[in-house]
């Protein structure tokens, strides 16, 4: 392998752990506090996202800027507002399997046969089946994960159980659980959704099938929010093939689009829209860790491609989101979770073995 080809691929591996990290922690600054209907959270943690974009452009040096890179800031910023609707209808577990496996199936799926106008990337794995079995571990790890229950935090009572689930992609989860008085009076846990049940306050059929659909349409706006600046790099002479330089334009895209659909909430709201001043600083800082995951994820998808990329960086978070759960806020016990916790660690880990070794070290992809 030449040592251009190991540094490329070195440097693909590296964001994409960067991206996990970032991914399965940004959730962690607002955890206590509680986020409303979440339109003013999306609102301060997109802002936080566009700084980010800001920097990132300025360390670039003002690379020149795409405006059809916006369109995936906007497709993500849609797909993202449907996740309050989902998780009403049908519970948190539910939307994130099927957003979640439908935004890897079109990420992987894009990439290994070349889809949208994108090429194939098969010439750049040594061994085709691996990556296959990798993708269809990286499914079942998502699918194991949904089993893994939350309850209330320990020394919390009259909490009610719920499923629990953290997606790199679902960038608000609503409600809070507010335990009865006693002693250590009310506890709130604001990055964990309260769920009602599947089709609370409507004919339950018709409202879980509204919900599994928004989820659908939530996952295709996640899995190819990228497309957009990846044509650019294959269609457009002599743009960037660097990931960073089109992290400004999404950003762009992502911020504008959240002012629209808040300004729409409000005439909606009659102008009375849920503000939470405490929210918004969390927010923000929530929003600049899920931008320096995006960023990478971007070096990722350009080192490594999407039919290593999107596996690694879907599966990753909801493992690290668990051991925040398991370990600070304590709302995840039980030898039921924890051996379907070990299930999903080991099923993970399988898929990012059998990604890793599908590749390619030699250059021919960077």
């Amino acid at each position: 392998p030449s040592p251009r080809g190991i540094m490329s691929a070195f440097s693909g591996w590296l964001c994409a752990a960067v991206a996990v990290a970032f991914f399965g922690s940004n959730f962690v600054v607002v955890h206590k506090y509680d986020p409303g209907d979440g339109m003013f959270f999306q609102l301060s943690l997109c802002a936080g996202i566009w700084v980010v974009g800001l920097l990132v452009f300025l360390i670039r040096d003002a690379p020149p800027f795409y405006p059809f890179a916006l369109v995936g800031g906007v497709i993500w910023c849609t797909g993202n507002c449907c996740t309050v609707f989902i998780i009403k209808q049908i519970g948190l577990g539910a939307g994130l399997i099927t957003w979640g496996t439908s935004a890897l199936l079109i990420g992987w799926l894009t990439g290994f046969f070349g889809l949208f106008g994108l090429p194939s990337e098969q010439h750049c794995l040594q061994a085709p089946w691996l990556n296959v079995l990798g993708f269809a571990l990286s499914l079942l790890a998502l699918a194991d994960s949904t089993m893994i229950k939350k309850g209330p935090p320990l020394g919390i009572e009259g909490c009610a159980d719920s499923d629990i689930g953290l997606a790199p992609f679902a960038t608000l989860e609503v409600g809070s659980f507010s335990g009865g008085g006693g002693p250590g009076g009310a506890g709130r846990v604001g990055a964990v959704a309260e769920l009602s049940g599947p089709g609370a306050g409507g004919e339950p059929q018709k409202q879980r099938g509204l919900g599994l659909t928004a989820a659908l349409l939530a996952g295709c706006c996640y899995g190819v929010n990228f497309h957009p600046s990846t044509w650019i790099q294959n269609h457009v002479a002599g743009a960037s093939q660097d990931g960073l330089d089109y992290v400004f334009n999404q950003f762009c895209g992502i911020f504008g689009a959240s002012v629209v659909y808040f300004l729409i909430y409000c005439v909606v709201k009659q102008n009375r829209p849920v503000i939470k001043p405490e929210i918004f600083l969390p927010g923000f800082v929530s929003g600049v860790m899920w931008a320096i995951a995006q960023s990478c994820w971007f070096v990722a998808n350009a080192e490594l491609g999407y039919s290593a990329a999107f596996p690694i960086v879907l599966i990753g978070p909801g493992f690290l989101g668990s051991m925040w759960s398991v370990f600070l806020f304590k709302d995840i016990y039980g030898m039921r979770n924890y051996i379907f916790l070990g299930g999903y660690f080991f099923i993970a880990a399988a898929a990012c073995t059998c990604i890793v070794l599908s590749r390619k070290t030699d250059g021919e992809c960077a």
